[in-house]
């Protein structure tokens, strides 16, 4: 068990050092997301598949894309207000493939801002406890124009 009474310097230094290259880690993972995000502006569909005649035992079945009632999609655009998109795709397996790829890509997307969205509230939790010691250590953080250093009260 812990004893709050007694301070472990060797234990307190390993986390002092261990502290900046996590940050660094996160920081890094931060960027290389917000690259791949990037990379896939205006490239997603956040539409669905529909097929029209897929039962129909003498026509071709043919695809065509829903988006949601005033859903913008990035690929196709924005519907009239009030309305929505419907893309035709047809039977082409080449433009059913694109459509397929660009849908997937919409599901990485919204994955990828998820883990974005995670790691901020990681880092924005980590600032708070980095202040929060630095002021039960007797510290403030400096301005930014200070060099962001702590400095005693």
């Amino acid at each position: 068990m812990y004893d709050r009474g007694t301070v472990d310097v060797g234990t307190l230094a390993k986390l002092a050092a261990g502290c900046t290259e996590a940050l660094q880690e996160r920081l890094d993972a931060l960027q290389e997301l917000g690259g791949k995000l990037a990379a896939l502006d205006g490239a997603t569909c956040t539409g669905n598949e529909w097929w029209r005649d897929k039962t129909h035992p003498t026509k071709t079945p043919k695809l065509y894309i829903l988006h949601s009632v005033n859903a913008a999609c990035p690929l196709h655009g924005e519907p009239s207000p009030g309305g929505r998109l419907r893309v035709y795709v047809g039977s082409d397996p080449a433009k059913i493939e694109a459509a397929r790829e660009a849908i997937a890509r919409e599901e990485t997307r919204q994955e990828w801002e998820r883990e974005l969205a995670g790691i901020q509230r990681g880092l924005s939790s980590c600032a708070y406890y980095l202040r929060s010691f630095y002021r039960e250590l007797g510290y403030t953080i400096g301005d930014v124009g200070d060099g962001g250093q702590p400095r005693r009260w």
